[in-house]
């Protein structure tokens, strides 16, 4: 069947169709790209492109979660890195130092275990990734704990993609699927911009 990346979408999400023609034309590079900036910036998570690129190419999921899983270990790298020497401030534009200095105590009592979690669970990489390099955590266990949250992460959500396409085909369940993705990532970005002012502003106004 001609998976949804392949068609146009008709009706009132219409004015999609140029970001998905976009999405459709990244693959590999585009993938693996999308994965470094995913680690070293807060942008909605990977699988707004992730999932799509498996729907259109379903039987060869596995080299899409290899690309991303080693990607991941490259920006980990850079992005704990980058988390020692400006990291706080960063993550400071992100939300308030009380919140920060309790993620801070909590990362600092858990270390792993916290990487893993945070790998594997929808919490923007960034922030976990940042947090290792501040509190100047164990490198070799880091990247081997986030490795492990998520690889889990992806092996999984990539798998349950490709289970559900060959159990119930659908054009329109496709659909649905890349514009929920799409409609994801908009309200992800906008929420941090929204984020990000309000906290300047009671930093201003205290």
């Amino acid at each position: 069947m001609p998976y949804f990346l392949y068609t146009e979408i008709d009706g009132f999400f219409s004015f999609l169709n140029p970001i998905v023609k976009l999405l459709e034309s990244l693959g590999h590079y585009g993938l693996a790209i999308y994965t470094l900036f995913e680690v070293l910036l807060i942008i909605p998570p990977i699988e707004v492109l992730y999932y799509p690129l498996i729907i259109s190419n379903p039987d060869t999921w596995y080299l899409y979660l290899i690309n991303i899983t080693l990607f991941n270990i490259i920006a980990s790298a850079i992005g704990y890195y980058v988390g020692s020497k400006i990291g706080y401030p960063i993550l400071r534009y992100f939300t308030n130092e009380k919140t920060l200095d309790k993620a801070k105590a909590l990362f600092d009592k858990w270390g792993v275990l916290a990487v893993g979690l945070g790998a594997f669970t929808p919490v923007p990489y960034t922030i976990v990734v940042f947090l290792g390099g501040i509190s100047k955590m164990n490198f070799k266990k880091f990247l081997l704990s986030g490795f492990i949250g998520r690889f889990i992460r992806y092996t999984l959500g990539g798998y349950i993609v490709v289970f559900i396409l060959h159990e119930y085909e659908s054009d329109t369940f496709n659909q649905y699927i890349m514009i929920a993705s799409i409609l994801g990532m908009l309200l992800f970005v906008l929420y941090y911009i929204f984020q990000g002012i309000y906290n300047i502003y009671k930093r201003r106004s205290a």
